[in-house]
């Protein structure tokens, strides 16, 4: 039923559907059609692909920048992952003003434009949760504004998941294109200094078993803050606040032999591409877009292991996978909001083997 108590959305659950295949259909309310349309379903788990994933956060309203949108569109991109920042509200308390954040970016043409024609993945990161450099702590309903704040969020988001549902809410999910796997993570509800930990026991529980029982041949892990050591100088709101559960899954990943595996994050205002040293196998390469639509800018770090860094104007990253080839790549690009590609590189699947 749509009313106001949910902000008039709708949710339909449609089953037994093939994959890639293409279906057509119509919304009738009141016997009144709201218009034809059609979507492609997608490969079958496991299946060797070709596939264009953008990415990007840090997507202010900035209407001299909202050319973003026909950017990315005009790539054709079978997915946009929004990794937080995704509209800036800063009032966890009122729902009013996240509703007016939230309608105004929905009511852009060239959004719009997008999103109707490119399935689109999000999470959720300190702007678009709480406030700046939030730390919402482990209970599930302190502070009382959590839980809203999530059902907002899923109410403008189509997600495949969110988190553990009502007992451990949240937005966490994963999803799969082909043999590609995206685990995407929720690094504000249960982030709690004094414990240690960003994902909490219920979230971190769920992301280890699914790398372990993935049999992807690329895994990708999606963080709404950069993975690598010293993005931000002198913070602790990257995984620099919590290096010993950053550790925790990096050992797990070596000590479990999982293959395949790479990072993706956002919050730092421009695009870079970085690896993380480790002893006991091959860096792990993290590619980091935040600025599709922000006026503000980051600094280019110049940490230990930085391949390359773009922060000259606005930019999302893009990822392209090739898992029909004998040796499966995906290449990261970085492209600017006029389409113009400034850096590249090809990462294969065992450059990531143990």
């Amino acid at each position: 039923m749509s009313d106001a108590a949910n902000d008039f959305v709708v949710k339909l659950k449609v089953e037994g559907l093939e994959p890639n295949t293409r279906y057509e259909g119509d919304v009738l309310s009141e016997g009144v059609s709201g218009g034809t349309f059609s979507f492609q379903t997608r490969l079958a788990p496991g299946t060797s692909t070709k596939a264009k994933v953008a990415f990007g956060g840090g997507a202010g309203y900035v209407p001299e920048y909202h050319g973003m949108w026909d950017t990315i569109k005009s790539r054709q991109p079978d997915a946009l992952l929004m990794l937080g920042d995704n509209v800036y509200i800063d009032d966890p308390e009122h729902v009013v003003t996240q509703h007016y954040c939230y309608y105004r970016r929905q009511s852009e043409p060239g959004w719009r434009s997008l999103v109707s024609q490119v399935p689109v993945y999000s999470i959720y990161d300190d702007h678009d949760f709480g406030d700046n450099d939030v730390m919402a702590g482990p209970a599930i309903d302190k502070p009382a504004w959590k839980r809203p704040v999530v059902e907002v969020f899923e109410q403008n988001w189509v997600n495949p998941g969110y988190g553990g549902g009502k007992e451990n809410p949240g937005c966490w999910y994963s999803f799969t294109i082909g043999d590609i796997d995206f685990f995407l993570l929720d690094g504000r509800y249960y982030r709690h200094r004094d414990s240690g930990s960003m994902l909490g026991a219920v979230q971190k529980a769920w992301l280890l078993d699914g790398l372990k029982k993935s049999k992807a041949t690329f895994k990708a892990i999606v963080s709404p803050v950069p993975f690598t050591p010293g993005v931000k100088p002198g913070s602790r709101d990257t995984w620099d606040g919590y290096d010993e559960e950053r550790e925790e899954l990096f050992s797990f990943i070596e000590t479990k032999k999982i293959d395949g595996v790479f990072l993706v994050s956002a919050d730092r205002h421009r695009t870079d591409l970085r690896t993380i040293a480790r002893e006991n196998r091959p860096p792990f390469y993290e590619f980091m877009s935040s600025r599709l639509t922000n006026r503000h800018v980051h600094s280019v770090i110049k940490t230990p292991g930085l391949i390359w860094g773009y922060n000259e104007t606005c930019s999302f990253g893009l990822m392209e996978f090739d898992t029909t080839k004998d040796s499966p790549e995906v290449i990261f690009r970085c492209i600017d909001i006029e389409g113009k590609e400034h850096h590249s590189f090809t990462f294969e699947a065992k450059m990531a083997d143990r």
